[in-house]
């Protein structure tokens, strides 16, 4: 089973910690709410979609995708 994630992070120095949006069953629909935080009146800092997977009865972030506000589109992050 797998899901993602969407969460953002403030550039304001008192909320500068990750906030959970919601979780999504597909990629797609997470990269909707992703794309309206980003094109809302006041985008965050940062934006990520964490892709989660069932792996041996835990839950494993697999891929993520990342957007700084000054950036023109979502990047897979390489580790």
């Amino acid at each position: 089973m797998t899901f993602y994630e969407v969460e953002y992070t403030s550039d304001d120095y008192y909320d500068c910690y990750p906030h959970q949006v919601g979780i999504y069953p597909t990629f797609e629909k997470a990269m909707e709410k992703a794309t309206e935080l980003s094109n809302g009146e006041y985008p965050p800092a940062e934006i990520d979609i964490w892709q989660w997977e069932l792996k041996k009865n835990e839950y494993v972030k697999i891929k993520n995708w990342n957007k700084h506000e000054f950036d023109a589109d979502f990047k897979e992050v390489k580790e």
